[in-house]
């Protein structure tokens, strides 16, 4: 109660300190076996406020999705129109500007289509785990994205936390994967198929480094929440 007196006096200044403890009631809320209510409720309001303090508004999310669907169609017509001037991979040094352009446009329309559908990962995994969420919104890159709901998210076991963002993580990989596929078989491309090695790279340096910093995305959310599941495990061994 102490720390949502100081979010509300202090408005959008909130000290360094008050945050730190905050994120420590919260490491403290998702390592308990049975989670108080209470203390969910009253840690969601908090995170809420830090949310639209740090972060932006968040959305309706048929709306929003709509829009990027549509969007995603015109980056894979772009991908499309790219796959239709042939490119000669063996000649990299020697590309001509038609060639060079449609590299650009297949390059362009792949990151579009990844940026644009990677919130539907976020759906999926909000699926197959019980974790509801709130909307669209922009992260702190100001890319689209989806907020979870913070009660579900904190009430739902480690487990289930840890594989919500995993499977987001992965969704890119396999829009990816799925888009170079398709270049490979229409037009011979590659570029997919590089971008995908390039995140499976990023991935495996990112869980196999363990680390848990926001800048490498969904990977490391997964290894925050992989720590907390082990701690989660002891305790409960402990009380067995």
């Amino acid at each position: 109660m102490r720390i949502r007196q100081e979010v509300d006096a202090t408005a959008d200044e909130i000290p360094a300190d008050t945050r730190k403890e905050f994120w420590k009631l919260v490491r403290s809320i998702k390592r308990e076996q049975e989670p108080n209510i209470e203390e969910v409720k009253l840690a969601t309001e908090i995170r809420n406020i830090l949310f639209s303090i740090d972060r932006s508004g968040v959305y309706r999310i048929g709306p929003w999705l709509g829009t990027q669907t549509v969007g995603a169609a015109v980056a894979a017509c772009l991908f499309l129109y790219g796959l239709s001037i042939p490119v000669d991979w063996l000649a990299l040094l020697s590309w001509s500007l038609s060639e060079v352009f449609a590299v650009v446009l297949r390059f362009l329309g792949l990151f579009l289509i990844v940026a644009l559908l990677y919130p539907y990962g976020r759906l999926i995994a909000s699926r197959l785990t019980g974790i509801r969420v709130d909307g669209m919104c922009f992260d702190e890159y100001k890319e689209p994205t989806i907020k979870i709901d913070y009660e579900t998210f904190l009430l739902a076991s480690p487990p289930k936390r840890k594989w919500f963002f995993f499977f987001s993580g992965l969704w890119t990989l396999i829009l990816s994967l799925s888009t170079g596929f398709i270049g490979f078989v229409l037009a011979g491309d590659i570029l997919g198929f590089t971008f995908g090695a390039f995140l499976v790279v990023f991935y495996a340096f990112t869980l196999t480094s363990g680390t848990t910093s926001h800048s490498r995305g969904e990977m490391a959310h997964y290894n925050r929440e992989k720590r907390i599941e082990r701690a989660w495990k002891k305790k409960r061994e402990q009380k067995q």
